[in-house]
C-alpha cells in the first residue's frame, strides 16, 4: 500500500525540501492449530477545500500514518502463508492425496512446474478479478462520498477488503469442501468499495486537510509509513510460520485489518457540502432527467483534464506502473522459493531486506538528493532549477533505476545477485510520490481530487493485465527452462523502460519557458471545446 513524525504546530511551513528523514516441513499440529485439517471523481464539487477545519490537521495525519501501517503490515502479512497454505492445497491435488489434507505435504515436492503455473494463475486471476469489480464500483463510490462524505466510503471499502480476506481464508481451510478456483470469488467483496476508493479517500482527506505546500512531503511520509508494515511483516512472518505453521500468521492478518478498519472511527469527516440551500440540485421540482444530465456534465468537466498532455502522459505512466509493484510482493514470494528452492518461509527475510533498502532511499538518499541538485553552490550541469523540474528529473531517474534493477533479477543466477537487484531497484523508490506532485503541477485545487481518483483507477486497471502478464510469462520460462525462467522481470524491465520513455515527454507548467505547458491554457482550451 516511514516517518510518522509531524509537527504537532500548524503554523510551521513545512517545505519540499524538509528531510524525510533445505526441506522444511511444517509440523501437523502447527497447520491448523486445535483443529484437523478436513475525489476523486467523488469531489466533483469540491467544495471542501473552502471549508473552515475545525481540528488539528496534524493529530488527522498521525492517525492515518497509524492506519497506513496497521493495513500495510496486514497486507504484507498475508502474502507467505496464504502462498504456502494454497501450494499445499494444489500439491494434495497434483499428489492425488485429498484423503491426507490433515497433513501438509513436503514443501520441496510441490516446487514442480504445474502445480506453480496453477499458482500463479489463482493468484493473477484473483487480483485481476480484484481490479476490474473495485473500478466497475469506483465510480459509485464516488458519488456516495460527494453526497454523504468521504468517511462513510473509506470505511466501507476497508470493510470489503477485510471480508476479501475471510472469504478467502474460508476456502483455504475447506478445500475438501470448496472447490480452490471458487477463491476468485472473494473479488466480489470489493464491492464494497475496492483499492481505488480507499486511496482516493486517503489522498481526497490529506488534500483537504494539508495546505498545498506541504502536501508532497505528507504523501512521501505516508508512502514511507506503508513502507515500514512491508518492511516489519514479512519478517516476522517468516519467524513465525516454522513454529506456528500458516493459519495463526492468517488469523493475525486479519486482526490488524480489523483493527486497521476500527481505526477510521477516529477519522474526521473533512468533506462539507458548501452548496446553497436553495440549489436546483436540492429543488424537489428538479425531474431525474435534469439531475442525470448535471451529474453528466460534472463527470465530463472531470474527464476534462485527461486532455491535457503531461495529465495524460502520467495516467499512462500509471497504466504501466503496477507490474513494478507486483513482482516484488506475493509474485516474489512464489518466484523466489520456485527459483533458488528456499522454503516459502525463508523468503520473508528476502523482502524485508528489500524494504529496509527502500526506506533507507526514501528516508535518507531521495531527500538529500532533492536538496542537493537545487543548491546554487554546485556545478551547473548537475543543477536543477527549480523544484518543479527537480521532481520531474529525479522521477526520469527513478525509472531508470527500475529499469536496471528489474533486468538484474531476471538474469540473476544466484540469491546474492536478486538481492543486488532488488537494491539497485529499491533507488526508484522515490517514483510514486513524485509522479503524483508532477501531475498536481498541472491541475488547479478544485480538480486534484478527481486526478487522484483518475490515478487511482488507472493504477489499479493496471492490475487487470499485470498479474496475468506475470504469470504467463513465470509458466513460459519454466517452460523454456534454464535461465528463461526471470522472463517476468525482463517484461517488468521493458514496462519500466516504457515508462521511462514516457516521461521523458512529460513537462512541468510553465516559467517563462515557450516549450513547457502552460496549466490554465490547456485546461481552458480544454472547456471551450
Amino acid at each position: 500500500m516511514s516517518q510518522i513524525e509531524h509537527s504537532g504546530d500548524d503554523d510551521i511551513a513545512v517545505t519540499e525540501r524538509t528531510p524525510l528523514v533445505g526441506d522444511v516441513e511444517t509440523p501437523t499440529s502447527s497447520w491448523k492449530p486445535g483443529h484437523s485439517r478436513s475525489s476523486t471523481l467523488a469531489s466533483i464539487t469540491n467544495a471542501s477545500i473552502t471549508t473552515t477545519i475545525p481540528y488539528k490537521p496534524s493529530a488527522v495525519i498521525i492517525i492515518f500514518y497509524t492506519i497506513t501501517f496497521i493495513t500495510s503490515t496486514a497486507g504484507a502479512f498475508q502474502q507467505i502463508p496464504m502462498t504456502r497454505i494454497f501450494e499445499d492445497i494444489l500439491c494434495h491435488e497434483y499428489y492425488d492425496k485429498a484423503a491426507s489434507l490433515d497433513e501438509p505435504i513436503d514443501e520441496i515436492l510441490c516446487k514442480n512446474d504445474t502445480i506453480q503455473s496453477k499458482l500463479a494463475y489463482i493468484f493473477a486471476i484473483l487480483e485481476s478479478a480484484n481490479a476490474i469489480v473495485s473500478c466497475i464500483v469506483a465510480l459509485f463510490w464516488s458519488i456516495v462520498a460527494d453526497r454523504i462524505g468521504r468517511k462513510p466510503v473509506f470505511a466501507s471499502s476497508s470493510i470489503g477488503m477485510t471480508l476479501n480476506l475471510v472469504i478467502i481464508m474460508v476456502f483455504g481451510w475447506f478445500p475438501n469442501v470448496l472447490s480452490i478456483q471458487l477463491v476468485w470469488l472473494a473479488s466480489l467483496a470489493h464491492i464494497c468499495g475496492g483499492a481505488p476508493a480507499m486511496s482516493a479517500c486517503i489522498y481526497s482527506i490529506l488534500s483537504d486537510i494539508v495546505p498545498e505546500s506541504n502536501r508532497s512531503i505528507t504523501f512521501m511520509r505516508i508512502h514511507v509509513t506503508s513502507l515500514v508494515g512491508n518492511l516489519i511483516s514479512p519478517a516476522l512472518a517468516s519467524a513465525m510460520m516454522p513454529s506456528t505453521g500458516p493459519w495463526p500468521v492468517m488469523l493475525l492478518t486479519l486482526i490488524l485489518w480489523i483493527i486497521g478498519t476500527a481505526m477510521i472511527a477516529f477519522v474526521p469527516e473533512t468533506f462539507h457540502s458548501g452548496q446553497p440551500s436553495n440549489t436546483d440540485a436540492e429543488s424537489p421540482s428538479v425531474t431525474f432527467k435534469a439531475r442525470a444530465m448535471q451529474g453528466l456534465g460534472q463527470l465530463i468537466d472531470s474527464l476534462s483534464i485527461i486532455w491535457i498532455r503531461s495529465v495524460a502522459l502520467v495516467l499512462s505512466i500509471c497504466l504501466l506502473s503496477l507490474p513494478v509493484l507486483m513482482c516484488t510482493f506475493q509474485f516474489m514470494v512464489q518466484f523466489i522459493s520456485m527459483r533458488y528452492r528456499i522454503p516459502l518461509e525463508k523468503t520473508g527475510y528476502i523482502q524485508s531486506l528489500y524494504g529496509l533498502a527502500h526506506i533507507v532511499v526514501v528516508l535518507l538518499i531521495v531527500p538529500y538528493v532533492s536538496s542537493l541538485v537545487v543548491r546554487p553552490t554546485i556545478p551547473s550541469w548537475l543543477r536543477i532549477a527549480d523544484d518543479k523540474r527537480r521532481d520531474l528529473v529525479l522521477v526520469r531517474w527513478s525509472y531508470a533505476a527500475y529499469v536496471a534493477g528489474t533486468f538484474i533479477l531476471g538474469i540473476s543466477p544466484s540469491l546474492p545477485v536478486f538481492v543486488a537487484g532488488l537494491t539497485v531497484m529499491s533507488l526508484g523508490s522515490g517514483s510514486a510520490s513524485f509522479i503524483k506532485s508532477i501531475a498536481t503541477f498541472h491541475v488547479d485545487p478544485a480538480h486534484r481530487s478527481r486526478l487522484f481518483t483518475l490515478m487511482a483507477l488507472t493504477e489499479v486497471a493496471s492490475n487487470i493485465w499485470s498479474t496475468p502478464a506475470l504469470a504467463g510469462l513465470f509458466t513460459l520460462g519454466m517452460r523454456l527452462g534454464g535461465g528463461w525462467i526471470g522472463l517476468p522481470y525482463l517484461g517488468v524491465s521493458l514496462s519500466c523502460l516504457a515508462m521511462l520513455v514516457l516521461a521523458l515527454f512529460v513537462r512541468v507548467p510553465a516559467n517563462g519557458n515557450g516549450d513547457e505547458e502552460s496549466t490554465e491554457s490547456s485546461a481552458e482550451s480544454v472547456r471551450s471545446r
